[in-house]
């Protein structure tokens, strides 16, 4: 059997995704590689596939408990012979499953790196054929990164403890020029062969809201613009997220909150409502985002800034797995970024200057990005190393907002005369205050009540003056110096529009002081909004069938058929075996254990 035909049989396409079949046909020529791709990208068949077609067993290195059994699930429904090895088994049934890799009867093995260096796991690795070393979010063996595991750095040791090097293939959705360097040094990856497929995610429509109610923002988001559409709330502490829940859940919304100071029993049980679809909305700490291959999520909401752009992209692409349009929202406020640098200063370490510099620089560059006027996507983008061509995405909530710009230049001018006259030597509170006139007695014993600047923005509010700031920034008229206590300074920019050679403008909408609201029409984003009335109806009456069959065999709904598939099938209306193998994602063995089902349930939809 070739690639194309185990593609087909086992997991329903007829054709590779971007960048898959370079990355597959090196694993199986015994070359190393490193995918770099975004979330729904496809990485997981970039090394399943040649696992399935190379004698022997791979190994795959998973982070969570939860990724292991939802890949190892989703494998066994498409007949490929796989387990997993962690924590959560029993001994007798641990032991089964060492007596079944021993046996070559698993293709494929998922273990978490703790467990690599174990007595045990090295007795059986030393037994067996490896065909493979799979690393998945392979970024976390970097400390630069946003997910630092010190656990990943037993990955290399326990390869070089394999009687024969197998190739070793690495892949993750989020890592800078710099994160990949260190990946591909960390895991002595052996001038491997490399593919960037690009961070971009066109289904994703990404905002930043700044309302002064969050939760009522959130509440009339949920009800007024995702009535049945899953989403995961994240929130950046514990308390946060068992408030929030607890206030959506009195106002009627299906919703569980989840994080780590939770029993294992009862986050286990929380993941697994969210994945059953019997509970449509999680409210979790970034301990839940990981861990979340459910494809249909709609919306994905940051109700804390997270703390940098690498955390954020990989929170937000739980959003839209399937393809289907979601929605990424982060809401902003002052006080997020004082938690998440108080974070920081809580978590430094002596020596560790550099990375806490490096960390308050990354945080910086999600404060920037939240407060930029340019497109959202090209932000992110930016940020990852790549460009942007067109200046309008349509696809975020800067490029389709159409409030009005408002001239501030005036405004901006005299914050950097402040920041000028008092020697760029205070930060963004110092300069407030002296714009003020504040009386405070700080302002006073260093003289700055005597500058010229002192009191010409009395007349302006606090929260103003510092959005401004924060756009000055943001736009790059002003730069930011120093550690935990950054001072303000001009940049080159800054000389044009202190002469009046450039303009500053803010959108209406960033200085209104009332709250967003529902302001714009909500956007649609149900799967079936693009189907004929006919076809709709059967689509619902599929996934009514789906339902059934998913409780009945206790899976997640998404492993017996993705929406995708059910809705190429509605339109298909497939009416034998040869037509409902031509849709996408029904291969031969999902065809034997649900096509006869879905071909009846047709049959008997269409009378």
């Amino acid at each position: 059997m070739d690639k194309r035909q185990a593609l087909k049989k086992h997991f329903g396409y007829t054709t590779f995704r971007q960048g898959q079949e370079g990355l597959i046909d090196q694993i199986l020529s015994g070359r190393d590689v490193l995918g770099i791709m975004p979330t729904g990208g496809g990485k997981s068949i970039c090394y399943q596939l040649p696992a399935l077609l190379s004698e022997g067993t791979a190994i795959v290195v998973s982070p969570l408990i939860s990724l292991m059994k939802d890949q190892v699930d989703g494998l066994l429904e498409n007949g490929v012979p796989s387990t997993y090895i962690n924590s959560s088994l029993s001994p007798e049934e641990l032991s089964r499953r060492e007596e079944a890799i021993l046996e070559g009867r698993c293709k494929l093995v998922y273990v978490a790196p703790e467990r690599l260096d174990t007595r045990d796991f090295l007795a059986i690795a030393s037994r067996i054929r490896i065909s493979l070393v799979a690393v998945d979010e392979a970024h976390c063996i970097s400390q630069w990164g946003h997910d630092f595991r010190p656990s990943y750095k037993e990955i290399p040791r326990f390869i070089r403890k394999l009687p024969q090097r197998p190739p070793v293939a690495a892949f993750t959705a989020t890592a800078t020029r710099f994160v990949k360097e260190e990946i591909k040094s960390l895991l002595e990856l052996d001038s491997p062969y490399e593919v960037a497929t690009g961070f971009d995610r066109p289904n994703l429509f990404y905002k930043v809201a700044k309302p002064q109610n969050k939760l009522r923002y959130v509440a009339d988001y949920v009800e007024g613009q995702h009535p049945d559409g899953a989403g995961i709330i994240f929130c950046a502490t514990r308390k946060a997220v068992e408030s929030l829940a607890k206030e959506l859940q009195k106002k009627g919304h299906s919703v569980e909150a989840y994080h780590a100071g939770f029993e294992s029993e009862q986050r286990k049980a929380v993941q697994e409502n969210f994945m059953f679809d019997r509970t449509r909305i999680i409210v979790a700490t970034n301990a839940f985002g990981m861990g979340i291959d459910k494809p249909d999520v709609r919306f994905v909401i940051h109700y804390n800034m997270p703390k940098n752009m690498e955390a954020y992209y990989q929170e937000a692409g739980r959003a839209g797995r399937d393809g289907g349009d979601s929605e990424c929202i982060l809401l902003y406020s002052p006080a997020d970024i004082v938690k998440q640098k108080l974070i920081i200063a809580n978590n430094a370490e002596m020596g560790a200057t550099d990375r806490d510099d490096l960390l308050r620089g990354n945080l910086q560059t999600l404060v920037n990005h939240c407060h930029t006027q340019e497109c959202l996507r090209a932000s992110i983008l930016g940020y990852f190393g790549e460009s942007q061509e067109v200046e309008n995405c349509g696809r975020c909530g800067n490029c389709l907002d159409e409030s009005e710009q408002v001239d501030m230049t005036t405004e901006a001018q005299k914050i950097l005369s402040c920041i000028y006259r008092t020697n760029q030597r205070y930060g963004a509170g110092t300069i407030i205050k002296v714009l003020r006139g504040s009386k405070d007695k700080r302002i006073q014993d260093l003289g700055l009540d005597g500058q010229s600047t002192y009191g010409i923005m009395a007349d302006r509010s606090e929260g103003l003056i510092k959005e401004i700031i924060m756009h000055l920034i943001a736009q790059g008229f002003v730069q930011m110096a120093g550690g935990a206590y950054p001072t303000l300074a001009l940049s080159q920019a800054s000389r044009q529009l202190l002469k009046g050679e450039a303009r500053f403008h803010l959108r209406q909408e960033r200085l209104d002081a009332a709250e967003p609201g529902k302001k714009g029409k909500p956007r649609r984003s149900r799967e079936d909004g693009s189907l004929s009335e006919a076809a709709s109806g059967l689509y619902a009456h599929l996934v009514s069938i789906r339902k059934k069959l998913a409780e009945e065999r206790q899976l997640p709904a998404y492993l017996v058929f993705g929406n995708a598939t059910l809705l190429e099938m509605a339109q298909a209306a497939p009416r034998n075996r040869e037509e409902m193998l031509e849709v996408k994602g029904v291969g031969e063995k999902k065809f034997e254990s649900y096509g006869p089902i879905f071909l009846e349930g047709i049959r008997a939809y269409g009378g």
